[in-house]
């Protein structure tokens, strides 16, 4: 089952359920909301340029990081980005060809590697096996979504202070009615000695003891950190001392930067062929928060 296959199935299981018996804390919910939240993280981690006006931005990113590659190619309307399939091998085990089954555009086919606009195509990918972010974002989807679960639970269950066992109907209305009227604020209540309740009869749950969702959002938000990491944005992933060296600072820069260097070495051969075959100024870069972001960029865009 292909990514886009699933995550309809996702969508599909939640819709068929209703809206109410599904939930927004269900596991198919919130696997769907960390789904995006993951997708539009990576799509802001990168900044590119020299997207022509008439392309569709937010196509352009969703087939590139989704699918994985995207072809550039000449048509009838123009220099434009279309998803492909990929199909042919060379002598080093590389696709060929690109194939398009576009709906308005029809069935066509272009060289991944001839030099001729009309017949040939430029394919940006995100990696070296042409494959994209989804199994990466699936894992931290699912993580994040047992988190909210176990919070969830636990936040529930925290309020569950005592459970008493009774020997009728009677006595059990009785008991809810004694508890109403507890919460409610009455300084004083009264009950017959015939319905009450014996210490043997009340479980004490000791809510302070069982709560454990502070320990479960810190669990969460270092499953974020890695997941930032992973994407190539700076976090706070370093364990919290009173002090922290330079050095390590450093390191998990490294590991952030070593983590994306790859996406923006594959993606930029890519760009490189699509500027030369089209005459285009694209170009890609870790975009910059609060003055940090990609320092090689100038490197990386000058490659040739």
């Amino acid at each position: 089952m292909n990514d886009r296959q699933r995550a309809l199935d996702e969508w599909r299981e939640m819709f068929e359920h209703g809206a109410a018996a599904a939930g927004p804390l269900s596991r198919p919910a919130l696997t769907a909301y960390y789904r995006n939240w993951a997708l539009k993280k990576i799509f802001g981690a990168f900044e590119f340029s020299g997207i022509p006006a008439t392309w569709d931005y937010d196509y352009f990113l969703t087939r590139l990081f989704i699918d994985g590659h995207i072809a550039i190619t000449d048509t009838e309307i123009g220099v434009i980005p279309l998803r492909c399939g990929i199909t042919g091998v060379n002598v080093f085990e590389h696709p060929t060809t690109a194939i398009f089954a576009n709906p308005v555009l029809g069935n066509f086919q272009r060289d991944l590697f001839g030099n001729d606009p009309k017949t040939s195509c430029a394919l940006i990918k995100l990696q070296y096996d042409y494959t994209g972010v989804m199994p990466l974002v699936y894992k931290y989807a699912a993580l994040l979504s047992e988190c909210d679960i176990s919070i969830n639970v636990n936040l529930r269950n925290s309020k569950v202070a005592f459970i008493g066992f009774v020997d009728s109907k009677q006595q059990s209305a009785t008991m809810e009615k004694l508890f109403t009227e507890i919460e409610s604020g009455k300084p004083a209540v009264y009950v017959k000695k015939a319905d009450a309740l014996s210490q043997e009869d009340i479980y004490y749950n000791h809510v302070k003891e069982t709560y454990i969702a502070n320990d479960l959002q810190l669990l969460k938000q270092s499953i974020i950190n890695d997941f930032l990491t992973e994407v190539g944005l700076n976090n706070a992933n370093t364990d919290k001392r009173e002090r922290l060296i330079v050095d390590e600072v450093n390191a998990n820069d490294e590991e952030i930067r070593a983590n994306v260097q790859h996406w923006l070495d594959t993606m930029n051969e890519g760009i490189m062929r699509a500027n030369s075959l089209f005459g285009l100024d694209l170009a890609v870069t870790l975009r910059k928060f609060n003055g940090r972001g990609d320092n090689n960029a100038a490197e990386i865009e000058n490659a040739d």
